[in-house]
């Protein structure tokens, strides 16, 4: 079965409208999208980069296209007040999550992302990440005890490791075999690519 590689960071508003696009991107081209949430400030660590809005000119630029990408695709959208912020606390909690059921790992993560950037709920509050949690049955003591787990600190660091190691700069970043796709608007050409693959191996 084919498969994509899903990069993305809870505080990336792009991750985020992308996110919302996943279900009826896997239903089109047939393949399963694998979800791995990472830290990127440690890929612009490596790269030099900053935040979006913190980037002089290119920063009022990219405020206007997450508003007008969200409009586009018809996905409640918000800046939050704290934007951007450290997703430590959701990025362990999912994997934790997933270790058992990876299917409500990433209703998890849609729940998160909707929370920050549709709600204006405040992620960086751990208590509030909890809260998301609990609303699908996940015992609160449980996931406060995961995140504080050595066991998912280092997976989270391995995985973002993982990934700047293959190249991933950004959010959302999507690999399909060994072709990289960066941002939401890339969706339509990995769907493209994808078919073309297919067309090629048939």
């Amino acid at each position: 079965m084919s498969e994509v590689t899903f990069y993305f960071d809870f505080s990336s508003p792009y991750g985020y409208l992308a996110a919302e696009r996943i279900e009826a991107f896997e239903a089109r081209t047939g393949v399963t999208v694998n979800w791995y949430p990472f830290m990127i400030g440690a890929a612009f660590k490596q790269t030099g980069q900053s935040p979006l809005l913190d980037q002089p000119i290119r920063g009022d630029y990219f405020r206007h296209d997450m508003e007008r990408c969200a409009k586009m695709q018809n996905t409640p959208f918000c800046i939050p007040e704290k934007f951007p912020y450290a997703a430590l606390v959701p990025t362990r909690a999912y994997y934790w999550i997933a270790s058992t059921k990876p299917a409500l790992a990433i209703k998890f993560a849609k729940d998160v992302y909707r929370g920050y950037f549709a709600d204006g709920l405040d992620m960086s509050d751990p208590e509030v990440v909890f809260a998301t949690a609990t609303r699908h049955s996940i015992n609160a003591g449980e996931i406060r005890a995961a995140v504080e787990n050595p066991k998912w600190k280092q997976h989270v660091r391995e995985v973002t490791d993982e990934a700047i190691a293959r190249g991933a700069f950004g959010s959302p970043f999507f690999f399909y075999e060994d072709e990289a796709f960066f941002g939401n608007d890339r969706l339509e050409h990995l769907e493209r690519w994808i078919k073309l693959r297919k067309q090629i191996d048939d």
